[in-house]
């Protein structure tokens, strides 16, 4: 046991001394245990993590940290906490998604499957859309492109005045359509809360809730995505109809 111990205290120091700060150290804290801290240090190992510094976003379900990779890259960490409260959603989100079909019902093995279905949603969506591309994960952190400047994230949509929000509306949903036909995926949570804003293009964030069109539910996610936005852009200065610019992902 002592020796248990120390190899823990060992690792846990390995892992602190990759923060840059001791705010990020104490922000760290809040999300240790030992899964999460061999996770950063086999990202270290792999030369994927090489810096990391403060919180740029925190969620009931996840927190993310801004780094660098050992190139220097700058890249967003995210860890999902496996004290996550919504993790029985997560499996109902899993289990109906082609792709992850036999996952365990323990809390770890969920959170494990959510964390490399956001990489693997990133990956077919980068393919066609604005969205962070996705570097690498282990266990329950990915690593991702940071979508900013310097220290500092782009802005959401909800806090940017919309100049033309008709064309804006368009292009959400014109990238909605491209993903449901071209990559057979859609992302399930989509509001202005997650959609960046650099300089004039939009990109998309938040992909773990995203599921592949032959989910149960897809179309359901698709019409609550769809409306989300056209209320939004309504707000705007807009004027749509979701039942329309529904018929019209659809049909495109």
């Amino acid at each position: 046991m002592p020796d248990d111990i120390y190899r823990h205290d060992r690792e846990k120091e390995k892992a602190r001394r990759m923060f840059d700060s001791s705010e990020a150290r104490k922000a760290f804290e809040n999300v240790l245990d030992h899964d999460t801290l061999m996770a950063l240090i086999k990202l270290q190992e792999r030369d994927v993590l090489d810096r990391i510094y403060g919180v740029i976003e925190s969620g009931k379900e996840s927190v993310v940290f801004l780094a660098d990779t050992v190139e220097g890259e700058r890249v967003a960490v995210k860890i999902y906490m496996y004290r996550a409260g919504g993790f029985r959603e997560m499996e109902d989100y899993l289990r109906g998604d082609k792709r992850f079909r036999n996952v365990k019902s323990d809390r770890r093995s969920i959170i494990h499957e959510w964390c490399k279905k956001e990489y693997k949603n990133l990956k077919k969506a980068s393919r066609i859309l604005n969205c962070p591309t996705p570097v690498a994960f282990q266990k329950n952190v990915i690593v991702m492109e940071f979508i900013g400047e310097e220290f500092s994230p782009y802005p959401k949509l909800k806090d940017v005045e919309i100049e033309n929000p008709e064309e804006g509306l368009q292009q959400v949903l014109n990238d909605i359509s491209d993903l449901w036909h071209d990559e057979k995926l859609v992302h399930g949570d989509l509001s202005e809360y997650n959609i960046l804003v650099e300089k004039d293009r939009l990109v998309w964030i938040d992909f773990a809730q995203g599921v592949h069109t032959t989910h149960p539910e897809a179309q359901n996610f698709l019409e609550r995505d769809i409306r989300n936005v056209v209320n939004f852009f309504n707000d705007q200065g807009a004027d749509a109809d979701p039942e329309k610019a529904l018929k019209q992902v659809l049909e495109s």
